[in-house]
């Protein structure tokens, strides 16, 4: 039997309210708190005294002038058992029921992490799957705002035959996989927009400390203002051509001829990210990147100072695990290699993995489809996100990250990749190019002896790479039952 319904309906945009008590809609029925220090926090009469409980914890906070205020629930153990979470002030009093305690992460991006169950080859397993009351999403509502909003709409859900279609497939998969190994409640707060850019995904000012994004903010600001001054004059000239009454219902916030975007510089983080920020997660998942596509070099610098505006806005380097970009545009087997922005963002990924605090990556090189950037097959996607957080994040697990070259040294005319962990080629070792002393691919021949893989097929070759095109032939993998795939590589970077 599913849950108690809540005391209050908890689905609008406002801050849930009991009179001058306002809490997020995050704090809901069936919501899921960070195991640990879960913090809860709102607004109050300034100066007065809020109090909160979940089950035998307890915490107190004094509201600011500003009327807000943070309580921090300390050493909440994992449970599926629900509770009320009851929050007080003075005469008012807000309860949410049926809150769990578990491991929280977000899930954001653009379409791909919107991808619904439903549309999944796994979907009908999903579905036949029983409810499990320690598996639940949250998803935010499709809301970009030209200023950071307090608030987002959404509701928590339960993982049911009646629910799961609807929920992000490859936050499913990824929870679904990390609650199998840890044993835990695993909830996923699910914010995205299909079609969308880093750069919309994160506060302004985010490349203040960028030297190659130099003007970047006074660029975009010029630009948003040009928008809306252009939109301006398109919408008064609609409304003396067609109906001025239909004019004054257009939304002003948001919609195809307002100011305000989903693509719109920082709007996706105004009106649904920055309400998030405070509430204890444990990371983030991230699929993304088709959009910034064109842009692959800059993108180091998109994402990776995105990333570091959440860990700012969060106050922790939590880790966040970035899906590189599977296969995706038509085979090109006359090519040895195919130096195009799908492999260099794919790179760039690696690069940020590397780099940025936090940031981890899974690799879905063996996976996608030649004419559908939305692949089908959600679940080794989210599965693999899941074996980086248990290797990492959990320590639970030996070998979640896919292979890495170590070291790559041309011995004569072979070039002789070393990898982090013995590794078997499939598919009779295809992917490899080699280039020659002509500055022509070729393609290379590949044998692997436990660790290393050794590539010929030119004399003297001045470079090697592997699984190098937009929809790359694959080969290597992890030797064992895993069998995860490594990596697009290039020698020479």
């Amino acid at each position: 039997m599913l849950p108690r319904l809540a005391t209050l309906v908890l689905c609008c945009s406002a801050l849930v309210s009991a009179g001058e008590l306002k809490l997020i809609t995050l704090f809901s029925d069936h919501a899921v708190l960070q195991a640990g220090d879960a913090a809860v926090f709102g607004k109050a009469h300034p100066g007065s005294k809020v109090s909160v409980k979940l089950g035998s914890t307890e915490a107190t906070a004094t509201a600011g002038n500003d009327g807000k205020w943070t309580a921090t629930l300390a050493g909440l153990k994992a449970t599926e058992q629900g509770k009320d979470l009851v929050v007080s002030s003075g005469e008012e009093t807000f309860t949410a029921r049926d809150v769990i305690v578990g491991e929280v992460w977000i899930g954001s991006g653009q379409s791909n992490m919107d991808w619904v169950v439903k549309n999944t080859t796994a979907a009908a397993d999903a579905k036949s799957r029983p409810a499990d009351a320690g598996l639940r999403v949250f998803t935010v509502a499709r809301t970009p705002k030209a200023e950071p909003v307090d608030d987002v709409q959404g509701s928590w859900k339960l993982a049911s035959p009646e629910t799961v279609e609807g929920l992000t497939a490859t936050g499913l998969f990824f929870a679904r996989e990390l609650r199998a190994n840890i044993k835990q409640p695993v909830g996923v707060i699910h914010t995205s927009i299909g079609g969308t850019r880093a750069e919309a995904w994160g506060p302004k000012g985010m490349y203040a400390d960028v030297a190659d994004a130099k003007d970047f903010d006074a660029t975009e600001t010029a630009g948003i203002k040009s928008r809306a001054v252009a939109l301006e004059k398109l919408n008064a000239k609609i409304a003396v051509e067609k109906d001025k009454a239909a004019l004054a219902k257009l939304r002003q916030d948001a919609g195809r001829f307002a100011p305000v975007w989903a693509n719109g510089p920082h709007m996706n983080w105004n009106g649904m990210v920055a309400p998030l920020v405070g509430y204890s997660v444990r990371g983030a998942i991230w699929y993304q990147g088709e959009s910034n596509a064109g842009q692959p070099e800059a993108y180091k610098w998109v994402l990776g100072s995105m990333i570091k505006s959440w860990h700012k806005a969060w106050g922790q380097e939590f880790p966040f695990i970035i899906v590189q970009l599977p296969r995706f545009m038509a085979r090109k087997p006359e090519l040895a290699v195919e130096d195009t922005s799908w492999p260099r963002i794919r790179e760039s990924m690696e690069w940020i993995a590397d780099n940025v605090p936090g940031a981890m990556q899974s690799v879905n090189i063996d996976l996608g489809e030649e004419k559908d950037i939305h692949p089908k097959d959600k679940l080794p996607v989210g599965e693999r996100l899941a074996y980086v957080a248990l290797q990492r994040v959990y320590k639970t697990r030996n070998d979640g990250e896919a292979p890495r070259v170590k070291k790559a040294e041309r011995q004569g005319d072979a070039f002789v990749l070393t990898y982090d962990r013995p590794v078997v080629l499939k598919n009779d070792g295809k992917g490899f190019g080699l280039l020659g002393a002509d500055d022509k691919w070729v393609f290379g021949q590949a044998k692997a002896d436990g660790a290393t893989v050794t590539v010929t097929g030119v004399k003297a070759p001045k470079e090697v790479r592997y699984a190098w095109a937009n929809f790359p032939e694959v080969s290597v993998y992890s030797a064992g039952k895993d069998g995860l795939p490594a990596g697009p590589y290039r020698s020479s970077k």
